[in-house]
């Protein structure tokens, strides 16, 4: 394989928008293709982005032999279908995240990615962020002792995307702090603990709260929804000090801040994280990284075991309101 990784996109929404230019800025990659239900809609994704070929349905970018790898930018319900889809063309895959719906789901698209062999990554882009990084950095160092508690809200006003089977908040947009605090963690939880509330209009879970207790005695508190402003809160507290993310941590930019107060000092500490490029140009180039040094990929990649814990979480806590 050539230094430059080949993409199609498969859906027009408005997150292929965002991946379009990222993929565009990407010095390791080169975008040719667009797949929609339509042909007229892909043709203007198509000028839109530069994009020299637009197909009027998903099954012909996937028969396209120059596209190494896909990005799957649809509805979370048909991410498994299409990630198997992609996965016995034999073409590399980046799926917008929740990964899948349950793990059912997701045991299923790891048979049949463990048998074809392709390259295959959840889309949660702020895990290929420096700062990211630099939090699990700060964890694992002990700077604040043996983490005690984690606590984390994520809100935005997205109920116009939910639907009954696609999900609401929880895989929308809780399934960002629960994948940090399971990072930071480096476990998996013991007990989950999950409420929320349905909106009747939609008939999904509009807001929503979960704890989450770990072997090591830490215990986690996640809320989020979707029928009200973006908000952003994530602390942790450990046996020697406090850490609070000043930026948004699952959609870090250009400057990026946390604060760290050990308790047995008086002056805080601030770490502040610069990115050199866009936020999904960092999630692209790791994918194409990983597809071109292949013995790199658990050390840089978002495992699949790791979407397959998320998916357990997500599913456990939808399952409790």
């Amino acid at each position: 394989m050539s230094g430059k990784i080949t993409w199609g996109i498969l859906g027009t929404s408005f997150i292929s928008e965002v991946m379009a230019k990222a993929i565009h800025a990407s010095t390791s990659s080169e975008l040719l293709a667009v797949g929609s239900r339509s042909l007229s809609s892909a043709k203007h994704f198509a000028e839109q982005h530069q994009i020299s070929k637009a197909y009027g349905n998903f099954q012909s970018l996937l028969d396209d032999p120059a596209i190494d790898a896909i990005y799957i930018g649809l509805p979370n319900h048909v991410h498994k279908e299409w990630i198997i889809r992609c996965a016995l063309a034999g073409k590399h895959i980046l799926c917008e995240k929740p990964f899948v719906l349950n793990a059912a789901e997701a045991h299923e698209v790891l048979g049949v990615l463990e048998e074809t062999r392709v390259f295959c990554m959840e889309a949660l882009m702020y895990r290929c962020h420096p700062f990211s990084k630099k939090l699990q950095e700060l964890v694992q160092s002990k700077i604040l002792g043996d983490i005690r508690l984690y606590n984390a809200v994520y809100t935005a006003p997205i109920a116009h995307l939910a639907n009954p089977v696609a999900g609401g908040s929880i895989r929308n947009l809780g399934c960002y702090p629960v994948s940090l605090i399971r990072l930071l963690a480096g476990a998996e939880p013991v007990e989950i603990i999950g409420t929320g509330r349905w909106n009747k209009d939609n008939q999904t879970d509009s807001q929503a709260s979960v704890i989450l207790k770990f072997a090591d005695h830490s215990i986690a508190t996640v809320s989020t929804a979707d029928d009200f402003a973006m908000v952003w809160q994530f602390d942790i507290w450990g046996s020697e000090g406090h850490l609070k993310v000043i930026s948004n941590p699952w959609l870090p930019d250009a400057e990026n801040k946390c604060i760290i107060q050990r308790y047995d000092e008086k002056e805080p500490v601030e770490i502040r994280v610069s990115g050199e490029k866009p936020l999904y140009t960092y999630q692209i180039d790791t994918v194409n990284h990983c597809i071109l040094k292949s013995d790199m990929r658990e050390q840089e990649a978002i495992s699949l075991s790791d979407s397959l814990g998320n998916s357990i979480v997500l599913e456990s806590w939808l399952n409790q309101i």
